[in-house]
């Protein structure tokens, strides 16, 4: 099982996030310890990241294999997570 952590500044977003919308990323969370390659795979320069969607939301995050880590990296509106 992996762990999960998250950046400081994805702890900032996530405070500006509806108390829904964070309830169900903290199920995601859950889910991302068994399953860490659950979101979507990024592309480009991020080829090593992946991207997980609840409705218009992201969390991009990355997979330590070794450590059995997930970093979440950010988490916020779709239009501006991945800027």
């Amino acid at each position: 099982m992996f762990k999960v952590k998250l950046t400081a500044k994805a702890k900032k977003e996530l405070k500006q996030i509806s108390r829904q919308h964070q309830l169900a990323l903290g199920q995601i969370f859950d889910e991302l310890k068994d399953y860490p390659r659950l979101g979507k795979p990024l592309g480009r320069g991020l080829k090593d990241r992946f991207s997980y969607r609840i409705s218009v939301y992201r969390i991009i995050y990355k997979v330590n294999e070794k450590d059995k880590i997930i970093y979440v990296l950010t988490a916020g509106h779709r239009g501006k997570v991945y800027k």
